[in-house]
């Protein structure tokens, strides 16, 4: 297994109750979603509330002018209906009418109506300065839904201009801006679907008067309406998502799938980690952890042959401490050791391995893992024969040490061969 399902199974050893708990929580949650999207109700009552209209009533003008002499584009007596504007001298006159009704299920109004030209000076900041008021059609009629109420209009525009102006001249100032509009005013009392009605409406067509024409500013009909909420409870079938009816059995499975595989694992010890794999997964931490302090190189061979003294460490921290604390780098080998060099000694460190496959996990194994104790003349032979290699023989005088592979010295004169406890060999004479 490698060293990501050695994590997995870490993970699992240490956090086996909240694992085994969130697999339980899973099977719970997905059988409570299942059972509510198979097993539950197929109908559900539910409140609707809607907003429906009782009552609308509408105001609306409509005007027109009568052309009074013949011109090459208008005829005498050519009627000129609903525009927005109209020549003032060649139609001078403003007919028109204004319609309420309205519409209900029941009622009786009384609607007491007047038209009235209404001609006034206001500021810029809306103040009224004078107004002067005639009234022109007045009526008084009970309506009742449907049965339309009437008022007509007739005014001389050219007129209209020659009083504003008269009235000015009176007054001695032209100062603010003159207004002229018809307004329609109702009085409405009585009853409409069964609730009492007492309130009045004010319509208005305002108009204008410059450059020989006179504009109407008709905004269409005013609507105005009542409305009542409705409250109904029905009866409405529930709907279920695929979400729900496939992705709760499938969690509720995948849940107790987990808990069967832990329970299974948990017999067969496949959760179990050994001592040796702990110590492989603190190295893989601590490479993580420290991997700004370690610089990949070639075999050091030169430095590992001409070094007096080789330390090993107990941790790849402790071996980035004392980087660290020498003002050195932590250089790692192709084949994983770990090397410091502070003058003529060496600091190393040798990663644990993950035991063989189907081994037992403290079984000891060749190399660096076995039971901590590290052959050093071996791996000193073997990190250094790139640089015995290098000596050339004809450097060697009568007499002088020459070194093999295996790290071992030999004497031109017959002698004695030694090994250190540090794991070199040395010769005596």
């Amino acid at each position: 297994m490698g060293p990501r399902g050695l994590r997995v199974r870490a993970v699992i050893e240490r956090y086996f109750g909240v694992v085994a708990l969130v697999l339980a929580l899973l099977v719970v949650v997905g059988g409570g979603v299942a059972y509510g999207a198979h097993a539950g109700p197929d109908e559900r009552a539910e409140t609707t509330t809607e907003r429906v209209t009782t009552w609308n009533s509408t105001g609306q003008f409509s005007h027109e002018a009568t052309v009074v002499e013949d011109t090459r584009v208008f005829d005498a007596g050519e009627t000129l209906a609903n525009r927005t504007q109209y020549f003032q001298r060649i139609a001078p006159t403003l007919e028109g009418a204004f319609v309420y009704d309205y519409a209900a299920s029941n009622g009786s109004i009384t609607a007491n109506a007047s038209m009235t030209l209404v001609m006034r000076s206001v500021t810029e900041d809306g103040t009224e300065q004078w107004r002067v008021s005639e009234t022109l059609d007045r009526t008084n009629r009970t309506l009742a839904p449907g049965d339309p109420l009437r008022l007509s209009f007739e005014q001389n525009v050219t007129a209209v201009e020659t009083e504003l102006q008269e009235i000015r001249s009176e007054l001695g100032t032209t100062a603010g801006t003159a207004e002229t509009v018809f307004e329609a005013r109702l009085r409405l009392d009585g009853t409409r679907n069964g609730e009492p009605v007492e309130t009045t409406r004010s319509y208005r067509l305002p108009f204008t008067i410059e450059d020989g024409l006179y504009r109407v500013n008709d905004t269409g009909p005013v609507v105005n309406e009542g409305e009542r909420t409705i409250r109904e409870e029905r009866t409405v079938p529930i709907t279920v998502g695929p979400v729900r009816s496939y992705g709760g059995p499938l969690v509720a499975v995948l849940g107790l799938g987990g808990l069967v595989g832990l329970a299974v694992g948990r017999r067969q010890d496949w959760f179990d980690v050994g001592e040796r794999e702990r110590e492989y997964l603190a190295y893989r931490s601590d490479r993580r952890e420290f991997d700004e302090w370690i610089t990949e190189v070639k075999r050091p061979a030169d430095r590992l042959a001409d070094a007096d003294a080789r330390i090993e460490t107990a941790s790849l921290a402790g071996l980035v401490d004392l980087a660290i604390d020498t003002d050195r780098r932590v250089l790692e080998t192709p084949d994983e050791r770990y090397l410091v060099f502070e003058n003529d000694v060496v600091y190393r460190y040798e990663p644990p391995q993950l035991p063989r496959d189907g081994g037992d996990p403290l079984e000891e194994t060749d190399g660096p893992i076995g039971d901590g104790h590290v052959d050093q003349s071996g791996l000193l032979g073997r990190l250094g024969d790139s640089a015995d290699d290098e000596h050339d023989s004809s450097d060697v005088g009568p007499g002088a040490s020459e070194t093999n592979g295996q790290g071992m010295e030999s004497d031109a004169d017959d002698g004695t061969q030694e090994t250190d406890d540090d794991g070199t060999q040395d010769t005596k004479k």
